[in-house]
């Protein structure tokens, strides 16, 4: 993300994997955002995928409370403390049509939740559940498992035997997910938009 960016900006990423909107913040992980957070930045939020898993109560949280704990403690809260918040909708999944290829909107309740409170509140949002969709439908569905965890066995250490995951990126998906951030951002008339280099644009 951050070579997206100009050298003024720092990006500081705290995302963790297996968390939703709701046990990020019981395991006092936004608390010690908000405890370093100042006058000036920004917290981009992005949950959805894991709030969506009903067979896991650690982590499933409904869209109705998905939408309360963006509103109270991640748009609201972080106002309080002088920054920005900006709401991302959840990136797509390798999910897609097999009649006419196209992909499919990944957790719609998630990301409808997500649009409303941005737009109740009045917070920045970037749409990346739209933008992921319209790149992945731009490179198809073949294409696709070279930005999604689609491994051949021993083509990467960690996994000997390959992998099928229609979840996770790859580093190339990463990096390309992070310049839709970026290219949104641009269009924010937010101060940082002024700070988008013209690659990612």
């Amino acid at each position: 993300m951050s070579s997206y960016f100009t050298s003024n900006i720092t990006v500081a990423n705290r995302a963790i994997g297996g968390r939703s909107s709701r046990s990020f913040i019981e395991q006092g992980r936004l608390a010690a955002i908000h405890q370093v957070i100042k006058a000036g930045d920004y917290l981009f939020v992005q949950f959805g995928h894991n709030d969506a898993t009903v067979s896991n109560p650690e982590r499933y949280t409904s869209p109705a409370d998905y939408k309360e704990y963006l509103r109270n403690d991640y748009i609201r809260a972080t106002r309080a403390r002088g920054a920005t918040p900006v709401v991302v909708t959840p990136v797509s999944r390798r999910s897609y049509n097999a009649t006419t290829g196209k992909f499919n909107v990944s957790f719609p309740a998630y990301v409808d939740a997500a649009k409303a409170v941005a737009q109740e509140e009045g917070a920045p949002l970037v749409d990346l559940s739209a933008a992921s969709r319209a790149y992945l439908d731009g490179i198809g569905v073949e294409a696709s498992k070279g930005i999604f965890l689609w491994l051949t066995a021993g083509q990467y250490p960690n996994f000997p035997d390959g992998v099928q995951d229609n979840t996770h990126f790859q580093e190339r998906g990463a990096v390309e997910m992070a310049r839709l951030v970026a290219r949104a951002v641009a269009g924010l008339g937010l101060p940082l938009s002024g700070e988008v280099v013209p690659g990612a644009r």
